[in-house]
C-alpha cells in the first residue's frame, strides 16, 4: 500500500519527515499487513484520505508506471493529474466512493462543530477544504487529484518547517536554561559545572567517522556489520532485497530508518549522558531527508524496484 504514496511523497520533496519513529520492537522479516485501520495520517486531517487515494492508484499499474517517467516539478504541480482520465474504470468508481466518504465526513465535522456553538455555525472559524473540489461532491476528477497533490505538498511542508522551528526553539531553551543555571552558582560551583559542560560536548564530538547517509562506504557498512556479510561481496540489487523486509518492491520509511540507525547510533546514545535523545531524533530527521533528496535529484525515470538501489552514493554503474 505505501508504494504509491511513497512516490508521490518523495517525488514532491515532502521527505517522509512526519513518518512514525523507528519501531525498536519491530522484528526483522516480519511481514505485517496493513488493515485500513493501521493508515498512517502523516499528521494531516485528511491524511487517511490521502492514504486511501493513492491506494486505489496504485491498483492501476499503468499509473503507477507512469510516475516513475516524470519529474519531481511535473508532479508537484499537479500535472500528473492529468493522467487520471487515462485511469481503469473501476479505479475511477473506487476513487468515487472515497470522494463521496471524504465529504460526508467534512460534513459531519461541520454538523458537530454547530452543535457545540450555541450560536449556531461561526463561519469564521470554518476552514474550507482545499484538498478536493467541493463544488462537485459526487466524483473525483483531474481536479481533485491535482488539489489533493499541491495542497498535502504544501501543509507536510509546513509541517517540515515547524518540526524545524520547534527543535530550533528547543536548543535555544535548552541554552538559557543552562545559562540560567551558572548565574545561580558561586564561582567555584561555575567554574566547575563550566569544565563538566565542556567536557560532555567534548565527548559527543569523539565518535566513529560517521558517513555521508545512503553512500556506498554507509551501505557496505550495514552489509558488513549489520548484514554479517564480506565486503568484497556487497552487491547492491542483493543489499536491497535484504532490507525490503516486507518483500513489496519498495524500501519505506521504516526500513530506510534500519538502514540510517547503525550511522545514527555513531553520533547519539540515548543512555550516555552527553547525547539529547531530541537530537537524535532530529539527526534521524535529517539524515531520512537526505535520502529522499538524493531521490528526487538522481531518480528520475528509473524504475520503482530500483530507486534506492541506485540513490546509494551514486557510485555504482547499474
Amino acid at each position: 500500500m505505501r508504494a504509491l504514496i511513497l512516490t508521490f511523497l518523495a517525488l514532491v520533496a515532502l521527505q517522509l519527515v512526519v513518518a512514525p519513529p523507528v519501531d525498536q520492537k519491530k522484528k526483522d522479516g516480519e511481514d505485517k499487513k496493513e488493515t485500513p485501520e493501521e493508515l498512517d495520517d502523516f499528521g494531516l486531517e485528511y491524511g487517511r484520505y490521502l492514504q486511501q487515494v493513492v491506494q486505489a492508484l496504485e491498483e492501476d499499474k499503468e499509473f503507477a508506471k507512469k510516475l516513475e517517467n516524470v519529474s519531481a516539478e511535473q508532479i508537484k504541480s499537479g500535472h500528473i493529474a492529468k493522467e487520471l482520465e487515462f485511469v481503469k474504470h473501476n479505479v475511477r468508481s473506487k476513487l468515487d466512493e472515497l470522494k463521496r466518504m471524504e465529504v460526508d465526513r467534512l460534513r459531519k465535522l461541520i454538523r458537530e462543530q454547530m452543535e457545540r456553538t450555541e450560536l449556531g455555525l461561526n463561519r469564521k472559524g470554518v476552514k474550507i477544504p482545499k484538498h478536493l473540489d467541493i463544488e462537485n461532491p459526487h466524483s473525483f476528477e483531474i481536479e481533485d487529484l491535482k488539489k489533493l497533490i499541491q495542497t498535502a505538498t504544501k501543509d507536510l511542508e509546513e509541517i517540515d518547517r515547524q518540526r524545524r522551528e520547534e527543535f530550533k526553539k528547543y536548543e535555544l531553551e535548552k541554552e538559557a536554561k543552562y545559562r540560567e543555571s551558572l548565574r545561580n552558582m558561586t564561582e567555584e560551583q561555575r567554574k566547575e559545572t563550566e569544565k563538566h559542560h565542556e567536557e560532555m560536548i567534548q565527548k559527543h564530538k569523539d565518535h566513529p567517522k560517521v558517513h555521508h547517509p545512503g553512500s556506498k562506504p554507509q551501505l557496505e557498512q550495514v552489509w558488513e556489520d549489520q548484514d554479517h556479510m564480506p565486503k568484497e561481496e556487497f552487491n547492491p540489487r542483493t543489499f536491497f532485497a535484504m532490507h525490503d523486509v516486507n518483500g513489496d518492491g519498495h524500501l519505506d520509511v521504516e526500513e530506510v530508518e534500519a538502514i540510517l540507525l547503525p550511522e545514527v547510533k555513531k553520533l547519539y546514545n540515548p543512555n550516555n549522558e552527553e547525547d539529547d535523545p531530541a537530537e537524535m531524533e532530529e539527526e534521524f530527521h535529517r539524515m531520512r531527508e537526505h535520502i529522499f533528496n538524493e531521490t528526487d535529484a538522481h531518480l528520475i525515470g528509473s524504475t520503482e524496484r530500483y530507486r534506492y538501489i541506485l540513490i546509494i552514493g551514486i557510485d555504482y554503474v547499474m
